[in-house]
């Protein structure tokens, strides 16, 4: 546990040497099965624009670019340090302007309206300041039919979850804590999945046409 509360205290806002130790391990095999979990019943299409808030080391990004050969994929992240790592490993993206980086925070997402296909938040909503506003940006810069994708590792049900609440000073939220807000501002289409032994959650919602 204690180490667990070092990752998701350096995960919050990585910087300096240990942030780089965070975003490595972001990168690494112990967090790709989640990702690997949603994307595999995921409909991407292969020219989709698509946004990745709380991008952190990037590795996401590559798993983007990989569904969608055509199209382009935007990460998103307060951490600069997070936007270097991420520069580096999706290097040749960039250059091929497939890839596009951006600074910033969730609750004023520097996007057009309207302007993806996809907007996906792995493991990164424990950090936002206010869910609802978070969310609200997200669906602003969804275009009309556009999906929303929350996914985590912890599904706010683990007693162990609440440990890690006080200790790093993030919010861990169970499904219907995240779909009630989804459903006020207007999502449709909104589908949850639970794997109940690793915990992990993740939410669809559809911006309406």
């Amino acid at each position: 546990m204690a180490n667990l509360i070092r990752y998701y205290l350096r995960a919050s806002h990585p910087r300096g040497f240990w942030g780089k130790l965070a975003l490595k391990a972001m990168n690494g095999k112990k967090h790709e099965a989640l990702p690997n979990w949603v994307l595999d019943e995921l409909q991407i299409g292969e020219d989709a624009n698509v946004l990745d808030v709380g991008c952190g080391g990037g590795a996401n990004i590559a798993r983007l670019l990989k569904r969608c050969p055509n199209g382009k994929v935007t990460g998103m992240d307060r951490s600069k340090l997070a936007l270097e790592v991420t520069h580096e490993l999706n290097y040749r993206e960039i250059v091929d302007k497939k890839c596009y980086l951006i600074g910033g925070n969730i609750n004023q997402l520097q996007c057009a309206k309207d302007s993806f296909d996809l907007v996906t938040a792995f493991e990164t909503v424990y950090f936002w300041p206010i869910l609802e506003e978070g969310l609200a940006e997200i669906f602003r810069v969804l275009k009309p039919g556009g999906i929303c994708v929350i996914a985590n590792e912890m599904d706010g049900l683990d007693p162990n979850c609440r440990k890690m609440e006080h200790a790093v000073g993030m919010l861990v939220y169970t499904i219907d804590e995240i779909t009630e807000p989804l459903k006020e501002l207007g999502f449709t289409d909104i589908n949850s999945r639970h794997d109940e032994s690793r915990h992990f959650i993740c939410i669809t919602a559809r911006k309406p046409k």
